[in-house]
């Protein structure tokens, strides 16, 4: 890891860059994350400064980053900057090393961040798991982030990089691999009646799989049975688009993937049979502003609850990915608790390896390609409750 100056981490140097592009200091080695007094870039943050790593803390309110900044002992720098103030982000990117973008909707935020990030040859890090932002970076930035010497490392969490390092290690195991088969079995979450529609309604809208090439899915197929072995066995699952279509074909020469998400996760349980109809229906009627806010009401009294979020996050989940090949198949399976908070460390760590001195890659990069270590990677957050298997019969 590069060497890093605690005296210089230690002052808080406080600028609003929407008066002035000119006053953004230089920090070599440091990181800057936008979005940090939201809910998963405090977990960043906070991860980052534990490292010893010189972060910046960076949002549309001063305030609100001042006092994270106390929270955070005062040791991170802070620079207030509005998404549209397309000089006054690039003045912050070329001020660190690499930036993590953790504020959504991000099909709102990766492009301006993104793409000052390229514009000021800094590493480019985001939590992203909306399938348009994370084909925007990997796709439209590719030739100019290598231009530039920038490294783009989208969809840097829960979902996305620990099957993408998972099923990396698993495919070693075979000679070739023909189809990969994964499914995430997630509980305890209880959104508000607003984020099941929402769920529900990226469901129902034409998802992208995986066949030879990243393929658009008009009409998703029925629900099917999925085997996440024991103790969890067969879990009903319904097609569902994770970002892990986009980065597992960039390090694995592979014919076919399908990724799914227990129906359980998605709809209240005796619907889960039902649920891409239910998509359908919801994405259709949410067109028309009362039976939307039905739909959200008869949800949010399904669900049990209004909570979107709770500061203590008490989701658990399961990922299990089939591997198949001419050499035979490989189940690879990992769980932990935790899709929110486990992001926290996910992304920090994933800028921290932008730092170091034998980092020298640009352009898009999925978590495997860019890791020293998948399976280090993966073992250095045992502390943080994750468990994996890899096992080939």
């Amino acid at each position: 890891m590069s060497d890093i100056s605690r005296s210089r981490i230690n002052m808080i140097l406080v600028r609003d860059m929407n008066t002035s592009t000119n006053d953004a200091a230089v920090r070599p080695g440091a990181v800057a994350v936008y979005g940090a007094t939201g809910y998963t870039g405090r977990l960043i943050a906070a991860e980052l400064v534990q490292m010893g790593i010189a972060t910046v803390l960076a949002g549309r309110s001063r305030e609100s980053l001042e006092q994270l900044a106390a929270e955070l002992n005062g040791v991170p720098d802070v620079v207030a900057v509005a998404l549209d103030d397309h000089a006054a982000l690039k003045s912050l990117c070329a001020g660190v090393r690499t930036i993590v973008n953790a504020a959504g909707p991000f099909s709102a935020t990766c492009e301006p961040i993104a793409r000052a990030a390229v514009r000021a040859g800094t590493h480019y890090v985001d939590i992203s798991g909306e399938h348009h932002a994370i084909q925007f970076v990997l796709n439209d930035l590719a030739d100019g982030a290598r231009t530039a010497g920038s490294a783009l490392l989208p969809a840097s969490a829960f979902y996305a990089t620990l099957c993408d390092l998972l099923v990396g290690i698993a495919a070693r195991r075979l000679e070739r691999v023909d189809d990969i088969d994964l499914a995430y079995r997630v509980t305890d979450w209880i959104p508000s009646g607003a984020a099941f529609v929402n769920r529900l309604e990226g469901v129902g809208q034409p998802m992208i799989q995986f066949d030879r090439s990243v393929v658009t899915v008009e009409r998703p197929p029925p629900t099917r049975s999925f085997d996440f072995g024991a103790p969890i066995g067969p879990q009903r699952v319904a097609m569902y688009p994770a970002p892990e279509i986009q980065t597992l074909p960039r390090h694995i020469d592979v014919g076919r993937i399908r990724s799914s998400m227990t129906t359980s996760t998605l709809v209240p349980g005796p619907l889960g049979r039902f649920t891409p109809q239910l998509a359908r229906v919801t994405a259709a009627g949410l067109k028309r502003a009362a039976t939307a806010k039905l739909v959200e009401r008869v949800m949010a009294a399904t669900s049990g609850g209004s909570r979107e979020r709770v500061m203590n996050d008490p989701t658990r989940f399961d990922l299990v990915a089939h591997l198949s090949g001419p050499a035979g198949t490989c189940t690879a399976s990992l769980s932990g608790p935790g899709i929110f908070d486990i992001t926290g460390p996910i992304a920090a760590r994933i800028a921290a390896r932008t730092l170091d001195d034998d980092f020298d890659l640009t352009g898009p990069l999925s978590a495997t390609e860019a890791v020293a270590d998948p399976s280090a990677f993966l073992d250095a957050l045992e502390d943080r409750g994750i468990s994996y298997t890899i096992d080939r019969p």
